[in-house]
């Protein structure tokens, strides 16, 4: 994909040199075109360099507050959501900026293991459907994060959905389905279970895809990742995606503070 705009902006450079006298120039049967190479390669590193490296870039919070403190703030600001008439949209980027910019980012670094259920950042363990499940209850979701958190990942998927549709992907190749999940989810924050045996957020972010999970993967715990560099995303070949940022059901359910019910086999 990134290779196919670099080619693309290539080709807009080479428009806008020539558009003026209207013409168009051949290259001669033996002149070189390595001199393209190293400007893709260019491109190539500053769209890397660019990408999100670190959940600290995300936050909106000043490092004096404390996670007590912002968890209060969101609240009072949901329940003056719940008082006025808003559009949906409105909802939406307060909902998204809660939970990525204001609670997770205090929990990068906290320590996986596979009983982990902390409910404070930094102190403790955490494993990846109770990390998934705490920040949820720490933006004012009702919802009961034991419960939830010991729920396989489609049951996961399909408690948070609320009535949204559910969309599965398993296809031939890593890369045909980090494209898929691009092409179906929209910019912001997003649930995904991975098969039968882990769950994490996917942020959508300027055409990017992001993982945001506690990583079992020597324990390491609390990350974001992009996708393509994900060891845990490329070793799964179904995935379970729901939208939640985006999620008129759920957004509505967390606005007016009405219970999310856990489905279980």
């Amino acid at each position: 994909m990134k290779y196919v705009r670099a080619l693309l902006f290539l080709s807009i450079v080479t428009s806008l040199s020539f558009s003026c006298s209207g013409q168009t120039t051949k290259s001669n049967p033996g002149e070189s075109t390595k001199s393209e190479i190293p400007i893709i390669e260019e491109i190539n590193k500053e769209e890397a360099e660019q990408r999100i490296i670190n959940l600290q870039e995300l936050s909106k919070v000043n490092h004096s507050i404390s996670y007590e403190v912002v968890k209060q703030e969101i609240e009072s600001q949901r329940k003056y959501l719940n008082s006025e008439n808003l559009f949906i949209d409105s909802i939406s980027k307060v909902f998204e900026e809660s939970l990525v910019s204001k609670i997770i980012p205090f929990w990068e670094g906290t320590s996986w293991s596979f009983e982990g259920h902390t409910s404070r950042p930094k102190s403790g363990e955490i494993a990846c459907g109770y990390f998934v499940s705490t920040t949820l209850k720490h933006i004012g979701l009702n919802i009961n994060r034991y419960r939830l958190a010991q729920q396989s990942p489609i049951n996961e998927a399909r408690s948070l959905s609320v009535n949204y549709d559910i969309k599965q992907i398993s296809e031939d190749s890593i890369d045909e389905s980090i494209k898929a999940i691009n092409d179906y989810l929209q910019e912001g924050i997003h649930f995904i279970g991975f098969d039968e045996s882990h769950v994490g957020y996917i942020l959508k972010r300027m055409g990017e895809l992001y993982l945001i999970h506690s990583n079992y993967i020597n324990a390491e715990g609390v990350i974001i990742e992009h996708v393509e560099d994900s060891e845990v995303f490329s070793s799964y070949s179904l995935f379970h995606v729901v939208p939640l940022s985006t999620n008129e059901n759920l957004l509505k359910n967390w606005k007016d503070n009405v219970q999310i019910e856990i489905i279980m086999e």
